[in-house]
């Protein structure tokens, strides 16, 4: 067997190294000196190193985090491979000594727009209702670096190698060696095999739904992954893959105990069981819920209220979190959020950026507070889409689908719904694979209005709904995915005499009614995890995951997910991604993109350390931030959040 240290056991460029790293793979290279290091791994990171500069928004939420091209993440270009070096698992950085020195007594105030819905973060695809709940409980093999969001480095793995074993490539991971579930058991190898299977079971069993995490069986095959001993992990790669560890790396992928995770059904796992009462059910040989090894424990929620957090005691990061506990407010209403925040009744929004957050409400909250709360926007950040349910009338007709891909007026969403602050929808990120001013040139949804509702009340006529239908619309009661609705349903009636009626309801029913088909025409916004096209992919067009719920397939497009997931050559897999979009923009699967929309989201200047992601999905667990009281106050020219 043929091991390579390809990298560093902290560190990985996350943009474009991926597909450098599969390069050297194939091409048996040597590593290239490591750059400078930054970040740590859970207790293993270089005392001295001082995080770099962030690029922080202005109150223009076009002029925004600096965010890899989409080229730089598809081009397989020699970027240099950062070398491994022996590490103390007790080294820590400045930054963390610093936040330490400003821990924070009592629980911090902070304010979210929705309840929880399901606890499983393996389960469940929402970042309001499943990960910024539940996730923080949880650890990852590894992660984006909270103080250097472009790297990816440890985090319950303290290193990690590629391996090549004949015909079979994959990875072998290190675990920390003082990491701990939160009832005291240790985290071993068996937890992770365990979780690595759980998110893979789909392979062999039916109906199994893993909304986020889905995307791990395009490189896992089921039942693969070992145990070499009881810190050492390996797993195989089904072919060698740039996109495995940037997935793996992802808020979703995390680690659950096995005595406890195997032992629950799914409605129990889903369930949000307080810290006091779970482990009392564990020690009883009764588990009844989730647990994990991560920096908070659940001290209690309650619907329509809130939910609290305590900070594990225990945490194999060692000093951190910087907060006794977290406090979190559900307020749904606009305004009276804005309030809670300007008057310092909370201190900052939890998830921090959300859809729900406009940016233009941020930025003018920013001014009316006079900078004591900053605007925290990121652009293009999410997706406003519509979800038809394939299965039921009217939409189990290609040609209703198609009519109403055609006459969705993108432009008029993004002028009306979100005040211009995006742009008209497609199915990958923008720039990533479609070209919007292509699209304006050749397909009428997106250029010629006069074109596409022709072609749209033909296809109705053809259908048999040449007068048009009622149809009644599963939406959030937020924003935009609400303001959309308000904007669609009279552009609809008007252009193709569909009447929408507008049913909104909370996120998690939202969800309940998407996932069980309760509703035939349903609505809400998500956060991409990654630019990359593959994000979109195992969101989306993947079997039994929660957005592609009855299980919408077309055999082309299988080819292609498969063909792009193997493709070594960036122009090659480009070519694949691009003759998919080109199937995807018939208008005939169950997802119709409206527009990508940009996050806000706020945060009191005295709030330090937290740097600005790529996604709105990355660096969920709050284990790297302080409250700094002695902050002197930013100066007057100082636009947006400063970490």
């Amino acid at each position: 067997m043929i091991v390579r240290d390809l990298w560093h056991p902290r560190t990985l460029l996350a943009a474009g190294a991926g597909a450098a790293l599969l390069a050297a793979v194939a091409c048996g290279g040597t590593a290239a000196p490591a750059p400078a290091q930054t970040g740590d791994t859970g207790g293993s990171s270089t005392g001295s190193s001082q995080p770099s500069a962030a690029a922080t928004p202005t109150l223009d939420p076009f002029a925004g985090v600096q965010e890899p091209t989409p080229t730089a993440n598809l081009a397989a270009t020699n970027t240099p491979v950062p070398v491994p070096t022996a590490m103390a698992v007790d080294e820590r950085p400045e930054w963390w000594i610093e936040g330490e020195s400003k821990h924070y007594r009592g629980d911090f105030p902070l304010v979210a727009t929705s309840n929880p819905g399901f606890w499983d973060v393996h389960y469940g695809g929402s970042m309001n209702t499943v990960l910024i709940p539940s996730g923080p409980r949880f650890n990852q093999l590894l992660e984006y670096n909270p103080v250097s969001p472009g790297e990816i480095i440890g985090d319950l793995a303290v290193s990690w190698e590629s391996y090549e074993d004949g015909d079979e490539f994959g990875y072998i991971f290190n675990l920390h060696p003082d990491a701990n579930f939160s009832d005291g058991q240790p985290v071993t190898a068996d937890d992770v095999v365990f979780s690595i299977n759980r998110i893979t079971l789909g392979q062999v069993e039916e109906g199994v739904l893993r909304a986020r995490t889905g995307f791990l069986n395009n490189f896992v095959k089921y039942g693969t992954a070992s145990a070499i001993d009881d810190k050492t992990v390996k797993i195989p790669l089904r072919f060698p893959a740039a996109g495995f560890l940037p997935n793996l790396a992802s808020d979703y992928m995390k680690i659950y105990p096995k005595h406890v995770a195997e032992n629950l059904t799914q409605e129990q796992a889903n369930k949000g069981v307080v810290q006091v009462e779970a482990v009392k059910a564990i020690n009883a040989g009764t588990p009844t819920s989730l647990i994990g090894s991560g920096p908070w424990m659940l001290r209690e929620w309650e619907k329509d209220v809130g939910y609290t957090f305590d900070r594990n005691p225990n945490y194999f990061k060692e000093g951190r979190p910087f907060f006794d506990g977290l406090r979190i407010f559900l307020i749904r209403d606009t305004a009276r959020r804005i309030s809670a925040l300007q008057t310092g009744q909370v201190f900052g929004t939890y998830q921090p950026v959300t859809g729900s957050n406009r940016p233009e409400d941020m930025a003018r909250l920013e001014e009316d507070s006079n900078g004591q709360v900053r605007a925290f926007i990121l652009e293009a950040s999410g997706i406003q889409a519509f979800f038809l349910n394939h299965d039921k009338p009217p939409f189990d007709d290609a040609r209703v689908r198609r009519a109403f891909y055609l006459g969705l007026d993108r432009d008029l969403g993004v002028e009306k719904s979100i005040l211009g602050f995006g742009q008209p929808g497609t199915f990958f990120a923008p720039g990533v694979v479609e070209d919007l001013e292509g699209l304006r040139a050749t397909n009428p949804a997106y250029g010629d209005r006069e074109a596409a509702l022709t072609e749209a009340r033909q296809l109705l006529a053809d259908a048999g709904l040449a007068d048009g239908f009622e149809i009644t619309l599963n939406v959030v009661n937020s924003n935009p995915s609400l303001s959309s609705a308000e904007v669609v349903a009279p552009q609809m009636r008007e252009d193709l005499n569909i009447d929408i009626v507008i049913e909104p309801t909370d996120l998690a029913t939202m969800y309940v009614g998407l996932r069980d088909g309760v509703a035939n025409f349903n609505s809400v916004g998500t956060g991409i995890i990654l630019r990359d096209p593959g994000d979109i992919i195992n969101q989306f067009y993947l079997q039994d995951v929660l957005r592609n719920p009855h299980n919408w397939q077309n055999d082309r497009v299988d080819e292609l997910i498969n063909l792009q997931n193997r493709e070594v050559d960036p122009a090659a897999r480009q070519a694949h991604l691009e003759e998919l979009a080109g199937i995807l923009h018939q208008g005939e699967s169950h997802w119709l993109p409206y527009f990508w929309y940009s996050s806000g989201g706020a945060l009191d200047y005295r709030i330090r350390n937290f740097y600005y992601p790529a996604t709105v999905q990355l660096i969920k667990k709050w284990d790297h931030v302080w409250f700094d009281e002695d902050r002197a106050p930013l100066p007057a020219g100082v636009k947006g959040y400063q970490p």
